[in-house]
């Protein structure tokens, strides 16, 4: 075979291959951008979802859940500084995230906005809170990090943490006026169908006063839990969920002393379900000999939701929807789509 046959047998070798990388890539791009719409779907018909469940709701079923918000001041001094916290990697945020970053801005005009980055929230531990520093630089996972951070962050300066993943709905101030911390729960069947278990707190919206005890608890007890294999139980919600009931068995204190925790209803930041767990929980319920009597009632919750005619309507007192968009599942690469957060929040804070 002469010079000239090999030269061009490689070109259409190497074209070949350039092709079918880009096939590949184009494929893997349609994959994840369908993924997302479809579970975009399901989270605004999850209601619907239900609806076909083989289970029967009983005639005098009384749903679990609240309808209607509870009584909150108009007025009076915040417990809690207008602060709203959000952390990311560095200042270039994804673009799915502008327009709930955007929402805490509109409802809360006259809040701080402070974004904590892997930079500036390594400055913080280094410069305040030292003994934490191997600790968290040791952490294998970005959520951990990201995790204990919040806590922290709310210990030092008070104020209001969300996720990236967060809508703001309506204005937490009546919130910040009448309580000095609260921290929200999952979705009641959540962690029933899950596990039988019936509470489950949530760490992706927590509002507290600076130097709050409660989250001084959570701030002492990440040393000791660092050493847990799996991030919901070093860092996560099941390490909150575990802490605050130790806290709750110290401290006797009714939600609206200052001194003490208010767990608000799922109704109020996570009023939908987890759109990754709706076919799961299906077929759980669809297997009702295999239920615990809690993991039924769950089930039954879910279809009485599901009626048109019982008029539930999941955001209608919601403070906040979470998009339950599982960031730190994700693989969230470069793009030159991703927005500075000058160009999205003019106001910004960055501790340096």
């Amino acid at each position: 075979m002469g010079l000239l046959q090999r030269l061009f047998l490689f070109k259409i070798f190497k074209t070949r291959k350039r092709n079918t990388r880009l096939i590949t890539l184009l494929f893997g791009c349609a994959f994840f951008v369908g993924l997302h719409y479809i579970l975009k779907w399901e989270a605004a018909d999850s209601q619907a979802f239900f609806h076909n469940l083989d289970i029967k709701i009983p005639k005098n079923f009384v749903p679990v859940g609240i309808r209607e918000r509870e009584t909150f001041p108009s007025e009076g001094v915040p417990l809690i500084p207008k602060i709203i916290h959000q952390t990311w990697k560095d200042i270039h945020i994804p673009p799915e995230f502008e327009v709930w970053i955007k929402s805490w801005l509109e409802k809360h005009p006259d809040w701080e906005y402070w974004l904590w980055t892997d930079e500036s929230a390594r400055e913080l531990i280094k410069d305040k809170y030292s003994h934490l520093l191997d600790m968290f630089d040791g952490y294998t996972e970005p959520i951990r990090r990201a995790d204990a951070l919040r806590y922290i962050v709310l210990y030092e300066y008070g104020g209001v943490y969300v996720d990236m993943d967060m809508e703001a709905l309506s204005s937490l101030n009546p919130l910040i006026l009448k309580y000095s911390c609260f921290i929200g729960q999952e979705p009641y069947e959540h962690p029933v169908i899950d596990t039988n278990f019936e509470q489950l707190l949530i760490n992706a919206l927590i509002g507290c006063r600076k130097g709050h005890p409660f989250i001084k608890l959570l701030v002492d007890n990440l040393l000791s839990f660092s050493i847990m294999w799996h991030y919901l139980d070093s860092t996560g919600p099941h390490f909150v969920t575990m802490i605050y009931r130790q806290f709750q068995s110290q401290n006797l204190l009714p939600a609206d002393h200052k001194d003490g925790v208010y767990v608000a209803p799922s109704e109020y930041f996570y009023p939908t379900i987890d759109p990754a767990k709706l076919h799961y929980m299906f077929t759980r319920c669809s297997k009702e000999s295999r239920l615990t009597k809690l993991q039924v009632k769950a089930c039954i919750n879910l279809k009485f939701k599901s009626v048109k005619e019982n008029n539930y309507d999941p955001l209608s007192i919601a403070f906040a929807n979470h998009h339950w968009f599982h960031t730190y599942l994700k693989n969230m690469l470069p793009s030159r789509r991703y927005k500075s957060i000058f160009d999205i929040v003019s106001r910004v804070k960055i501790y340096e």
